[in-house]
């Protein structure tokens, strides 16, 4: 269950399925027994299915500003510290012991570009809070809190999951966990033929995203 909640807009809750594939990751939202909401990353390429507004939102992650492709599905699942580029700016930080655990100090590379971060561990070493900050300032990009640690079937994970935004916030509760069956590949979800489709440099298409997101910037 994900529920969101951006400014004055208020809270809403939507149950999901989160489904991922080495760099590949699928998202679908429901509103009650209404799918509302597709979201699929294939390696550079991102597709967003509004489905109450019929529209449909495609492009390529640009590399030259966010977190790039690679962190955006890492973010989406910050779970899984497993990727390489993860694993690697990890080892490389500084760390330091604090009350009830430890804090480690390093910069995640991305997209060719460096953003420091810094993660909180318990005593355990399970994640407790990650923030990461934009390049060359001190901006927090993102975010991220964990709950206690469960095991599920298909391995231990947070109880639950929050992303904090300067104007948002969302919570994913993790209910169930388990091994999906293999795919050959990934497929976006489609697009009406009457629905309204943006691409993702597009205007408009930014200034949803920005809604969606809960910020007025993603530089």
């Amino acid at each position: 269950m994900l529920s969101v909640d951006i400014g004055s807009r208020g809270r809403s809750g939507l149950n999901t399925r989160w489904a991922s594939d080495g760099d590949s990751l699928a998202i679908v939202a429901y509103a009650g027994p209404v799918r509302a909401f597709d979201a699929t990353v294939l390696e550079d390429s991102v597709y967003i299915a509004l489905r109450p507004y019929d529209l449909w939102l495609e492009g390529l992650v640009p590399s030259a500003e966010g977190f790039g492709s690679d962190g955006l599905v890492f973010v989406a699942r910050p779970w899984d510290f497993s990727p390489s580029w993860v694993r690697s700016a990890i080892e490389r930080a500084r760390v330091e012991p604090v009350e009830g655990g430890y804090r480690l100090d390093g910069e995640f590379s991305s997209a060719g570009k460096g953003h420091p971060f810094t993660l909180e561990l318990n005593s355990d070493a399970e994640p407790v809070r990650l923030r990461i900050q934009h390049r060359n300032d001190e901006r927090t990009l993102v975010t991220v809190r964990y709950g206690p640690v469960r095991r599920f079937e298909y391995g231990r994970v947070p109880r639950w999951i929050e992303w904090s935004r300067p104007s948002a916030r969302m919570r994913l509760e993790i209910e169930e966990q388990s091994r999906g069956k293999p795919l050959s590949r990934w497929i976006p979800p489609r697009a009406g033929d009457d629905w309204t489709i943006l691409t993702l440099e597009d205007p408009l298409a930014r200034d949803i995203l920005e809604r969606i997101l809960g910020s007025e910037e993603l530089r």
